[in-house]
């Protein structure tokens, strides 16, 4: 399932129902209206465009990153759609899905048109991860010594002349006198 099948088309601020409307999300937050436009015109006349901003919060004023578009009619909405979808807009590639589309009908159709490629290669796919599962093992069983442990302990803890215990002995050991300092004056009396 491609990331575009995930996303869900928002509500369309045009409350009527049109064959002809067209989504268009993950659009860059640095791409105008005005560029937007222009290119959705290049496939046929526009009937209504709604840019989509942000009402209130912190972001009021900008972009949310997507909009909505009618076509005149259904055969430009479609070569539209075919033309935008996937293109690359500046560091975003481009969505576009029909506004009002039934999304479980939609899963339902791109389910189908890749059932038979599942089926074809669901058999493969199994036997490749089988295969990449007995090699990770034969790999793990080929390093199993540098990961073993041993029940004999070879050193006593806190043993270790660079053990934490050691450490504040020496510490102590050394600096048996607390830290003083002393600043030297020359005067000069004249």
């Amino acid at each position: 399932m491609e990331v575009d099948e995930i996303i869900p088309v928002p509500d369309d601020p045009y409350p009527e129902p049109d064959d002809c409307r067209l989504w268009i999300g993950n659009i860059d937050l640095k791409i105008t209206e005005y560029t937007i436009l222009k290119l959705l015109q290049k496939y046929g006349g526009l009937k209504r465009f709604d840019f989509i901003y942000h009402k209130s919060g912190p972001d009021k004023g900008k972009s949310r990153g997507y909009c909505f578009c009618s076509y005149s009619n259904k055969e430009e909405a479609a070569m539209a759609m075919k033309k935008i979808h996937g293109k690359f807009a500046m560091s975003k590639k481009l969505i576009v899905k029909w506004a009002h589309a039934d999304p479980v009908n939609e899963v339902r159709k791109s389910q189908n048109s890749k059932s038979k490629d599942v089926v074809e290669t669901s058999d493969t796919s199994i036997n490749s991860k089988i295969k990449e599962i007995e090699a990770k093992l034969l790999v793990m069983e080929k390093t199993k010594k540098d990961f073993s442990t041993s029940p004999n302990l070879e050193a006593i803890p806190g043993s270790s002349p660079l053990s934490a215990i050691n450490m504040t002995k020496s510490k102590t050991s050394q600096n048996s006198q607390p830290y003083t300092k002393s600043h030297k004056y020359s005067s000069s009396k004249s």
